[in-house]
């Protein structure tokens, strides 16, 4: 009985904050393309040439010891000479009442059109696991649908440029009472990596976001490391409700990197129905690389 009235209440205040349309997919995934690039862009897969592997623990409070985690995790690698890059991703989100478990696999191809540019062509496909509200028995039922994404990544050795759509896929699902849709943005995303001095590097960059029904939104960020073990970063987002994000990461070994970021806002903020829970958001990351033949930022 108290389940059932805690959905009830859920989706009530849902519908009278979001009378229109709700956005429930993998907008957790989505806001971690600093750490993991394949995130919003498939043709990111493989561009590292190393193997990957990235973790990311994702909570409000990490003093509770009840209180959800969201875990993500990605990983991926070249083949035929690093000509094809193969990856994969996977998103338990557990931090907002439409929590998303997902898993996408996702293939890039990589050439050299002219000079030291690369270019290199991606796709993705999953599936989203979702929790759809039953307004007729007062239940939530698991619906698994269908994803598909597209990019491409242009670089040379200081630049950047990457182009892609994550989501093609424009269904709605759920019930009448609360409608719900795939998120279909465009990202825009360029960047590069300079040296200060010696020891010193500094990576800005600029993502821009275009989605139907949405204000244009620019992410203005850069990162900057020293002798390639220790990194610090600052990102701010230019929208309506304004949004930083602040990062630090550690090369504990050849293999190893540690990081933690803090979020000023949750991307589930609109989910959140506990007016006491704090804003910010924290994550704690791990990346391991198992044989590392260069440095590489992301």
């Amino acid at each position: 009985m108290r389940k059932a009235f805690r959905i009830t209440l859920a989706a009530s205040l849902i519908m009278a904050l979001l009378p229109t349309v709700l956005f429930a997919q993998r907008e957790v995934l989505y806001e971690q393309y600093l750490q993991n690039p394949m995130a919003i862009n498939p043709a990111f897969t493989g561009v590292r040439e190393d193997f990957n592997m990235t973790l990311l623990l994702r909570r409000r409070w990490f003093s509770l010891p009840n209180f959800p985690i969201t875990q993500s995790f990605a990983m991926d690698g070249t083949l035929a000479n690093g000509r094809l890059g193969l990856g994969l991703q996977a998103l338990n989100d557990r931090m907002s009442p439409y929590g998303t478990t997902g898993i996408y696999g996702s293939t890039a191809y990589h050439f050299t059109p002219w000079g030291t540019w690369k270019l290199s062509l991606g796709a993705q496909g999953g599936i989203n696991v979702l929790p759809v509200y039953d307004p007729s028995t007062n239940t939530s039922l698991n619906r698994a649908l269908g994803s598909l994404g597209v990019g491409a990544w242009l670089r040379s050795e200081h630049f950047y440029v990457g182009v892609s759509k994550p989501e093609l896929l424009n269904k709605g699902f759920g019930q009448r009472t609360i409608p719900l849709a795939y998120r279909t943005p465009l990202y825009v995303m360029v960047g590069g990596s300079y040296a200060l001095a010696e020891e010193w590097q500094l990576h800005p960059y600029a993502l821009v976001v275009q989605e139907s029904k949405q204000k244009l939104r620019v992410d203005l960020g850069t990162r900057l490391w020293y002798d390639e073990k220790i990194g610090v970063g600052a990102s701010y987002r230019i929208v309506q409700s304004p949004y930083f994000q602040l990062s630090a990461e550690a090369q504990v070994s050849k293999n190893i990197r540690l990081g933690y970021l803090f979020n000023s806002k949750p991307i589930e903020g609109a989910f959140n129905l506990n007016p006491n829970a704090p804003l910010g958001i924290h994550e704690l990351m791990l990346k391991f690389v198992p044989s590392p033949t260069a440095f590489h930022t992301n």
